[in-house]
């Protein structure tokens, strides 16, 4: 029996010196992260940061103030515009409409819709999901609505370059997909997403912009002028490039879904982490479908980040490891994202040699 208790001891003494080690390891990672983030805290503008690891929330903190004009602090689940990120939402929805045999990558343009111009003929699915399309980008000064970028694009005359010759970001790629989803769907973009992701995986937090009533729960998005912070009331009204809402828990449940077959079958969910290329098959673009897809030493990683609307905001994913960095802030001028990100990523995972 006394042999029994000694075990015993032994055991409790040697659980408690771990968790005295995870404690103390645990407070370190936070004092780091807190370093790194230090531009967010207190009484600046801040953000959210959250680490996850195959959906699994290993690490989340808010810093700083969601509204500077009376001090309210910055708080977890606050929703902030997706931005860029809006993109793999938008992807992942044509791919589903692809899955269900509704459209082709191959489909293009005139085919799409029969006044589109003769340009129109050129122009494939596949091409604006790579920003590999050629068309012109539409000035948020011109356009103001969904319905003016189709009309805007009926306009021109022709293409920026040849298709898969160049890839480069255009405004119009992502907001056309929008169009397309409506067209082939027969649904909103909003009730589209909502019936085949939001709802999917419990996304609660989660809506198009165009859904949003009040700015409840919002991280008031801020633009710098003249030295001074102005908050941006305002909700670009033009979405599929960005215009949707969330918060660093439903971003976990999404991260989750792109690695499963919960959203679509596996040889769907492939192509959007293949890399497009340039010429014939000979020049990488380092672009999927809405995911920057990039490799170093071995390591591959897929990124995408964002900036406008007085929001900027980055995700970092290591597809090895299944190790997921977001850091989302709600002033434009945010600095070193990508940086802060990679350096996160380290204290969580030893072997990243990137």
């Amino acid at each position: 029996m006394k042999k029994i208790y000694l075990l015993i001891g032994f055991i409790l003494a040697v659980s408690l010196v771990r968790s005295q080690n995870n404690n103390q390891s645990n407070q370190n990672i936070e004092n780091k992260i807190d370093e790194y983030l230090r531009a967010f805290s207190g009484n600046n503008l801040g953000g959210v940061v959250s680490v996850f690891q195959k959906g699994e929330i290993k690490f989340e903190k808010a810093y700083g103030l969601s509204d500077i004009s009376d001090l309210t602090k910055m708080k977890l689940d606050n929703r902030f515009n997706m931005i860029g990120l809006s993109k793999s939402f938008t992807a992942v929805a044509i791919m589903k409409l692809v899955e269900k045999g509704k459209i082709s990558l191959e489909d293009n343009l005139l085919a799409l819709f029969s006044d589109f111009p003769d340009y129109g003929s050129q122009v494939k699915v596949k091409h604006l999901l790579s920003h590999t399309s050629g068309l012109q980008a539409y000035s948020e000064n011109d356009v103001q609505s969904q319905s003016e970028v189709l009309e805007f694009l009926k306009n021109e005359k022709d293409l920026k370059f040849k298709p898969e010759t160049t890839m480069e970001h255009s405004n119009s790629d992502y907001a056309l997909l929008a169009i397309i989803i409506e067209k082939v769907s027969g649904m909103s973009y909003s009730d589209f997403l909502n019936a085949n992701i939001f709802k999917k995986l419990k996304m609660e937090s989660t809506v198009v912009a165009s859904s949003i009533s009040g700015m409840d729960n919002i991280a008031f998005p801020y633009s710098l002028a003249n030295k001074r912070y102005n908050k941006n009331e305002t909700k670009n009204p033009i979405y599929g490039e960005q215009g949707i809402y969330s918060n660093v828990y439903d971003i976990a449940k999404w991260d989750k879904a792109l690695y499963t077959n919960k959203l679509l079958k596996c040889e769907y969910l492939s192509e959007i982490f293949q890399e497009n290329k340039l010429n014939e098959g000979k020049t990488p673009t380092y672009y999927g479908y809405g995911w920057v897809l990039m490799e170093r030493n071995n390591t591959p990683y897929y990124w995408h980040g964002g900036t406008d609307n007085g929001y900027t905001n980055l995700i970092f994913h290591l597809p090895n490891s299944q190790l997921t960095v977001v850091i989302l802030v709600n002033r434009e001028d945010a600095k070193d994202l990508f940086k802060n990100a990679l350096a996160i990523a380290k204290l969580f995972d030893n072997n990243i040699n990137l």
